[in-house]
């Protein structure tokens, strides 16, 4: 960098945090006022200590911001850590983060006009080591993209997402000055409100926000497409490490288009997550490493260390990132080798140095808050079971967040394999190898899965897709371009299988850049702003401190958008460390329970200190929780219970649709009216309720079903009627009724039955007809837990089925199980296989399907 740009840039980095903090720029929209703060904040010290290190990434300057992301939160997470120790409140930065840049820029002026090093040689030899003009213009049109499709649909923000939990985090930073606080959502948490997951990305983003005078919400959902352009250079920048120029452009649009599956999931636009920020800054700390390999220059070993310390900061699973790939990386050169060569001596060197300078701040962050026992997180989910005993990571979880994109590393491996003289390639082997043997390997899975949890499925996200199809691409492409008549067939035919890998996310990509519209559609059913003129009204009216007992997702936006705690929060949201997580869950849906004894009301409101309580009916249809959920039907009812007594629940907030209530201890503890008894249960009659179908040990059994009517259209509905009896008292959890609707096949249909589930698929694609389908429901919607039922009673619930348009028509059985099971589900591997599977229950009745009816045309 030269003198006087570096002297401008420490000017406007000195000015912006004093006149974004004194409101001297509150007259610019909120969006650039905060675009002003992220790069005074985070971008700007980070291309200081870029400039400082004489480093670039591999393609060049134009490539540096994704880079600068990673030393600036590196910059700003020391920040925070030295108020801690001074005792300070951390939110002390936001005025003076400029002042406090002066020292990288200090640095970076100290050594302008001296080109940077990395930039030499950031090539193979004999290549361009700069980003040619049609590749840099094609990269920065995807990063162009990324920002704009982000910015159109924001970060998402229902109660099915994790952004209410960030957003509360930041918001109860912000008001406490506490980096690591405990009562983000609780006021009585202690140490168990501790949450391992969130590190100090998050008070940079308090910190961000205040500066730029913008509410935690809109910041949190604009910072996306501030930092999703950075992910598409961070993969650029491996890409071209790879392959040069193509790679890189083929690589920027890799990410834009495939990162979590396609541009129509969320996780581009969940950009601002800390996790998905260490992945990426992980990402760009291979690429140092690798660049660092060829460079063996103390700049390059420094951009390294710095782009890992960035990355651990923002979420500490990235130590084991590191660990997965730089220590695999380091047997396949030993391999590779045949020995201890000169480059795996500089790969050691470098990962143990990266590794020391991140270990005081894990062991730190160990001790404060590592210590999970809430049964949400610590039960076993999201597993496959091979054979007894034998149990690996499910194979859903390649499909739910690669796509069908992921067959390309098992196809790609004899090829990477064949280039591995080339370092980079050895990488995108070994990495993807080392993730298969983490996820997928049995001995390692039952090693891992006590200590880790359903952590070990997030092992996915470090496979680099983005890399794996820019090495594809490129070098399918050369092969169809100038090779011999045999190498050209490979290459196309290669190219034309990369194609069909991705054919599904490129027309994700064509629709939602086409239609935006429908995903804000989708989007705005669950979002939790559905109802932010109450969260407004109580953040403003309710007296400060109060505790809001709620329904589970109604509870989880408050503390998002008000200065209040809460009693419970969504399943898996509280902390890893919370004993009492399901507890919380427990008790707020039975004090609510409109059938509930008021000494059980006393008892909850009591544990938790509750002082207020909101009911909700603005949900566009019953959330799909674990353990229970606010229905119409529930809201109704409830309400009813409270208004009945205005003396103990005085009504302060009423719009119909949703209603807040002070308590008034003294009137609820005398409260003593027997409970309205619920209509739906009845007493257990042995003569009457015969069926007794087992469901498994600890379940329920089913004493009764009724399907009407019996003979239908494709496209009608159906109303299942069932029966529940608990013989013995049965544990709290996450219970679930699968009603399946199944028939014969065709007499053309005929496959061996170790491989008849995947055949039927397969044959209901290409004949556009259903021959099986399911809906899941929460027992009695969630209203009356399995866990309350006593053995002498009978629960009668009702579910209606909507049928499918393509149901072939015929005769059709009707199946129903219970399960109990974790939030992401455990399944065999015969499930996957063989047509009886996990969710086959017991056969209830059966059901005529008819052609559906050709709806009239209009004249």
């Amino acid at each position: 960098m030269r003198k006087p740009a570096a002297i401008v840039m420490l000017l406007a980095n000195l000015a912006l945090p004093f006149a974004l903090s004194s409101g001297a720029l509150a007259w610019l929209p909120e969006g650039v006022r905060l675009a002003l703060a992220f790069a005074a904040l985070v971008l700007l010290p980070g291309h200081a200590l870029l400039a400082a290190t004489r480093a670039l990434p591999p393609g060049g300057p134009w490539l540096s911001s994704g880079w600068a992301l990673g030393l600036g939160v590196a910059w700003m997470g020391l920040q925070v850590l030295a108020t801690r120790m001074l005792g300070l409140p951390f939110t002390v930065l936001s005025p003076w983060a400029g002042a406090t840049a002066a020292l990288p820029w200090a640095l970076a002026l100290a050594r302008a006009n001296a080109g940077p090093k990395a930039l030499a040689s950031a090539a193979d030899p004999g290549d361009d080591p700069v980003l040619s003009r049609a590749a840099l213009a094609a990269v920065l049109l995807a990063a162009l993209v990324a920002a704009v499709h982000c910015a159109r649909l924001g970060t998402p923000v229902s109660y099915y997402t994790d952004s209410p939990d960030h957003i509360g985090t930041v918001r109860r930073m912000i008001a406490g000055g506490d980096a690591f606080p405990t009562d983000a959502f609780f006021r009585d948490a202690g140490a168990a409100g501790a949450d391992p997951r969130k590190g100090l990305w998050h008070p940079i983003v308090a910190l961000i926000a205040k500066t730029a005078g913008v509410d935690p919400l809109p910041a949190w959902r604009l910072l996306a497409a501030l930092m999703a352009p950075l992910f598409v250079l961070n993969a650029a920048a491996f890409a071209f490490e790879l392959g040069g120029s193509t790679a890189a452009a083929v690589g920027a649009w890799a990410l834009l288009l495939t990162y979590g599956g396609s541009l129509a999931a969320p996780y581009l636009r969940e950009a601002v997550f800390a996790t998905k920020l260490a992945d990426q800054l992980a990402l760009a700390t291979a690429t140092a490493v690798l660049a660092d390999l060829r460079l063996r220059s103390a700049s390059s070993r420094a951009a390294a260390i710095s782009l890992a310390l960035g990355a651990v900061a923002a979420h500490v699973f990235a130590s084991l990132q590191f660990a997965v790939v730089f220590g695999s990386l380091w047997v396949g050169v030993l391999v590779r080798d045949r020995g201890l060569s000169r480059e795996a001596k500089r790969l050691f060197a470098t990962a143990l140095a990266l590794g020391l300078a991140c270990l005081p701040y894990l062991l730190w962050r160990a001790r404060l808050s590592y210590a999970p026992n809430n049964v949400i997180h610590t039960e076993p989910q999201g597993l496959l079971t091979l054979w007894d005993g034998a149990t690996i990571v499910s194979y859903g979880v390649l499909w739910d967040w690669l796509g069908t994109a992921w067959l390309l590393f098992p196809l790609s491996w004899w090829v990477w394999t064949k280039a591995s003289r080339r370092t980079p390639v050895l990488y995108l082997l070994t990495t993807s190898l080392a993730c298969a043997s983490l996820m997928f390997c049995p001995p390692v899975v039952a090693i891992l899965r006590p200590k880790l949890g359903y952590l070990t499925m997030r092992f996915v996200w470090l496979l680099p897709l983005a890399g794996a199809l820019a090495f594809a691409v490129t070098e399918s492409w050369k092969a169809l371009r100038a090779g011999p008549a045999l190498s050209r067939v490979r290459g196309g035919v290669a190219l034309a299988g990369v194609v069909f890998l991705v054919h599904l996310p490129l027309l994700d990509a064509v629709h939602v850049l086409s239609r935006p519209q429908d995903v804000l559609a989708a989007q705005a059913k669950t979002s939790v702003e559905r109802w932010k003129d109450a969260l407004a009204w109580m953040d403003r009216e309710l007296p400060k401190g109060s505790v809001v007992l709620s329904d589970p997702a109604t509870s989880y936006s408050i503390p998002m958008m008000t200065r209040h705690w809460v009693a419970t929060l969504v399943d898996q949201h509280s902390s890893p460390n919370d004993s009492l997580g399901l507890a919380r869950i427990l008790d707020a849906r039975d004090a609510l329970d409109p059938y509930a004894t008021w000494e059980r009301t006393r008892e909850v409101t009591r544990r938790w200190g509750v002082t207020a309580i909101a009911l909700n009916d603005r949900f566009a249809e019953t959330p799909r929780l674990d353990y229970w959920a606010p229905s119409r039907g529930w809201y109704t009812l409830a309400r009813a219970r409270f208004d009945a007594h205005p003396e103990a629940f005085e009504r302060v907030y009423d719009s119909g649709d949703f209603v807040v209530y002070a308590i008034r201890t003294a009137a609820l503890d005398t409260l003593a009216a027997a409970p309205t008894p619920r209509p739906f249960v009845r007493p257990y009659d042995p003569a009457r309720d015969t069926l007794a179908a087992a469901m498994g040990a600890d379940l329920p059994e089913l004493a009764g079903a009724h399907v009407e009517p019996a003979v239908v259209r494709a496209g009608d509905s159906v109303t299942v009627t069932l029966d529940w009896r608990a013989p013995r008292a049965l544990p709290a959890g996450s219970y679930l009724v699968a009603v399946r609707v199944d028939r014969d096949m065709p007499a053309d249909f005929s496959a061996p039955e170790w491989i008849e589930k995947p055949a039927r698929k397969l044959y209901e694609i290409s004949h556009g007809r259903l021959y099986r389908f399911r809906r899941d429901h929460l027992p009695v919607n969630g209203a009356y837990g399995p866990d309350l039922w006593r053995p002498g009673e009978v629960v009668r619930e009702s579910a209606v089925l909507n049928l499918p348009r393509d149901l072939a028509p015929g005769e059709w059985r009707v199946e129903v199980r219970m399960l109990r099971q974790p939030h992401y589900p455990n399944y065999r591997l015969s499930d996957i296989f063989f047509h009886r599977d996990y969710y086959s229950g017991v056969k209830v009745s059966t059901l005529r399907v008819e052609a559906p009816s050709t709806p009239e045309r209009g004249l």
